[in-house]
């Protein structure tokens, strides 16, 4: 499995060396949501964060859709959706590790052809955004 998260190694693996979550309904449900998505691409450049930079970050990536400026009380909704919704939902899927009592949020060690599926579904969706 190597212990890049980076999928860099996807060439290693042989054809019929794909991951069991790849045929796991638990993993795309948690790719159904784009905070889920876009909170496990940035854990894939960055490893880790905390609860509260996830949530600046997903309000950033919104505000930038839509044109809005995004308030502190924006944040703390998106904050709130993570820890009630979105990282108990990672977690369950194996995807991220994280305390409920604690702000650290961490990404599991994927395998590349995991990682390459986050990666392109994130890139596909900021492609589809109108420029």
């Amino acid at each position: 499995m190597g212990g890049s998260n980076d999928g860099s190694a996807h060439g290693s693996h042989a054809a019929g060396d794909l991951p069991p979550r790849l045929a796991d309904d638990e993993f795309y449900r948690a790719l159904a949501s784009s905070h889920r998505r876009r909170s496990l691409y940035y854990l894939l450049e960055h490893g880790e964060s905390t609860v509260a930079e996830l949530a600046s970050v997903l309000s950033g990536w919104e505000a930038t859709e839509t044109g809005a400026m995004y308030t502190s009380d924006d944040r703390s909704a998106v904050r709130l959706q993570l820890l009630h919704s979105h990282l108990p939902q990672l977690a369950e899927a194996g995807l991220i590790a994280y305390s409920s009592e604690g702000d650290a949020v961490r990404l599991e060690e994927l395998h590349p052809r995991v990682a390459d599926v986050i990666r392109q579904s994130a890139e596909a969706e900021r492609r589809r955004q109108p420029e």
